[in-house]
Formats: structure tokens, C-alpha cells, sequence
């Protein structure tokens, strides 16, 4: 086999394995985020929608709880219970007429902050456009192909 071939082939090898090991390794805040507070035990129950492939390098970071406004409690986390969905507990003191806001945040960039009542504010630091880079660079991938396939092909035709 010729060292131009080998070469080709290596130069496909490290574009199929930087496209599919690109797909993981993108930073997000937590998907979704629900509130639940009972007033009989002040518990407030804080259910997170988080999906990684590895929950000890890539997790929900802390957890911000303010009532009224003044920061209640943050509590801060070296990793997360299960890969995608997990519910935290707390101890809140609240009445009727309080609010409680909770901000969850990632460790690797963006946050999510619900409102008792359902109100979501946008995520910081969230990195967006995951699709148009995924188009990018699968059509990348395509056009190199199609390029290596016609150096192939001019090598053949040559011997």
C-alpha cells in the first residue's frame, strides 16, 4: 500500500473519530427544572433534568435557594446522583405570600432559575447554536470524504 494511501486513510480515521468524539464533549446548562414546596414540613423539593455521560466531571455544581429575594441557602455539589434526572431536598421556611427562586448551575457553563409560580429566566452562560455546528461540521466531514474519494480515484486511474 502506498504512503499516500495510508495517509488518506488515517486523515478519514481522525475526521469520522473528531466528529463523533465532538458530539459529548458540549458544555449545558441544566434541560429543565421544576419546583415543589409543602408548607406542613417546609420542605422545598427541587426536581433537575440534567443529561450528561459522566456525572463526576460534568454536573449540577450548586444550587442557589432564595426566598424573597435573600439567598436561603446554596448548597455546592462534587458530582450529581444519576446521569439525567434527580430530585435535591431542602429545608425552606416560607409563607403564602413568600417567593422562592432557585438557580442551578452547571459546572461546566449555564444555569437554570425557576420561580415558584413557573417563571424561567434565561440561562447564563449558555453556549447556543449546538445544531448549526452539528450541520457544520457533519457537512465538513462530507466534503472532505468527497474530496479524499476523488484523490483516490486519480491515484488509481495514475497506476
Amino acid at each position: 500500500m502506498h504512503k499516500r494511501k495510508i495517509s488518506y486513510y488515517v486523515a478519514i480515521f481522525f475526521a469520522v473519530f473528531l466528529t463523533i468524539a465532538s458530539i459529548n464533549v458540549r458544555a449545558h446548562p441544566p434541560d429543565d427544572m421544576s419546583l415543589e414546596y409543602n408548607s406542613n414540613t417546609n420542605t422545598l423539593k427541587v426536581s433537575i433534568s440534567h443529561g450528561v455521560s459522566d456525572n463526576t466531571t460534568h454536573y449540577v455544581i450548586s444550587v442557589v435557594v432564595r426566598v424573597n429575594g435573600t439567598i436561603d441557602q446554596t448548597e455546592i455539589y462534587t458530582s450529581q446522583p444519576s446521569l439525567g434526572f434527580f430530585i435535591y431536598e431542602y429545608t425552606v421556611i416560607a409563607n403564602n405570600e413568600s417567593t422562592i427562586q432557585v438557580t442551578a448551575t452547571c459546572s461546566q457553563g449555564g444555569s437554570i432559575t425557576k420561580t415558584l409560580g413557573g417563571t424561567t429566566t434565561p440561562t447564563d452562560g449558555a453556549i447556543p447554536g449546538y445544531m448549526g455546528l452539528y450541520i457544520v461540521l457533519i457537512v465538513s466531514v462530507i466534503t472532505l470524504l468527497m474530496i479524499i474519494r476523488k484523490k483516490f480515484k486519480k491515484i488509481e486511474l495514475k497506476q
